[in-house]
């Protein structure tokens, strides 16, 4: 691990390193407020509820990433599904019609609630092969418990590249990525609404949200720093 830390450290500036420290610091702090314990609570119980494991955090320097890739990525942390039920009301989605792409989806919480509520198609991009291979095996117990009818989709590679699904979209991301992958991502989304079919977007922990804004083929429905509500043009 400490040889894969080094990796992802070298080459960084000065103000990328106070940056991280600073972001370290952050989460530190928050991961002792009351609501993280709570979240902590919610995740032990969906996961000896569904035999999965799915909580904790898992930072890319301890995963078989090319650290050139991994300066791009975000450490993993398990969604609580809150914002996916926001964005599923607020939208007027009737999941059987629509299909759900996770991008940076970890161990595959997002997917299997996603599968639960039925979905039409739920899948989740994910570049690590480690979190795909968990991933793989939550599902498999998520569908096996009765979680969900049909189990959820789960693709290894670059959410960059990724061709999202025709038919009505809703894109997750939960701050997955900086914003040059996001940038990417966003280029595929807006090539998929040329069709005509509704594409939305639940962005949690919206720190690049300017990406979205700098392009005129977005509409913001609802913004906090929370969560960002977005719907193509």
């Amino acid at each position: 691990m400490g040889d894969a830390l080094r990796q992802r450290l070298a080459g960084r500036t000065s103000e990328e390193l106070i940056g991280l420290i600073g972001k370290n610091i952050a989460h530190v702090i928050c991961s002792v407020s009351p609501a993280a314990v709570r979240a902590r609570r919610r995740n032990a119980q969906f996961d000896r509820l569904w035999g999965t494991e799915t909580s904790g955090l898992v930072n890319l320097s301890g995963l078989a990433i090319d650290p050139a890739r991994a300066r791009h990525g975000v450490r993993y942390q398990a969604s609580n599904g809150e914002a996916l039920k926001e964005a599923v009301s607020r939208f007027d989605i009737d999941p059987a019609e629509w299909s759900l792409v996770d991008y940076g989806s970890g161990k595959g919480r997002i997917i299997m609630l996603a599968a639960a509520m039925g979905f039409g198609r739920a899948i989740g991009v994910e570049f690590s092969p480690e979190l795909c291979a968990i991933a793989n095996d939550n599902v498999r117990s998520f569908v096996m418990k009765g979680g969900a009818a049909h189990p959820p989709e789960i693709v290894l590679g670059d959410a960059g590249a990724f061709q999202p699904p025709e038919g009505p979209l809703l894109a997750y991301l939960y701050n997955p990525f900086d914003a040059s992958v996001l940038d990417r991502v966003i280029g595929r989304l807006e090539a998929r609404t040329f069709p005509g079919d509704p594409v939305v977007v639940a962005y949690v922990d919206p720190r690049h949200l300017s990406c979205f804004e700098a392009t005129s083929r977005w509409s913001v429905i609802a913004s906090s720093p929370d969560l960002a509500l977005l719907q193509s043009r």
